[in-house]
């Protein structure tokens, strides 16, 4: 398939103006359609889900304490920590699914922050 020509004509006479589209050359072949088929459905169990919810509790909590995370990605994993919201992967109910109480893990978790933030400052 060659790319779209489009021409333009003016006729002068009665003033109109004729659009030509060339869209396919008349040597090449037109394809048939395909069909894809679709890829199979993700089905999610109950272990994969809690592993999923494991991993990220775990690697927020990291990289909240990570010196080399960037301010933005501390500023969404804090977000993410301070949130109530009840979500599929929220953190209230990522630390209840794992058996973590939300609220003590929360408190331990800005406790270790704030030891870590004086420790740096008084370096």
């Amino acid at each position: 398939m060659k790319a779209i020509n489009i021409n333009l004509y003016e006729h002068l006479d009665n003033q109109e103006v004729q659009l030509e589209l060339d869209i396919f050359d008349p040597y090449e072949p037109v394809n048939t359609a395909q069909i894809i088929p679709f890829k199979p459905k993700v089905e999610w169990d109950e272990s994969a889900i809690t592993d999923l919810r494991e991993g990220l509790l775990c690697n927020t909590l990291r990289s909240l304490v990570d010196g080399r995370t960037g301010v933005a990605t501390k500023d969404e994993s804090m977000a993410w920590l301070m949130s109530n919201d009840i979500d599929p992967f929220s953190f209230v109910v990522c630390c209840s699914e794992l058996g973590y109480n939300p609220e003590t893990l929360r408190e331990q978790t800005l406790f270790t922050l704030n030891r870590l933030n004086t420790k740096s400052n008084n370096s």
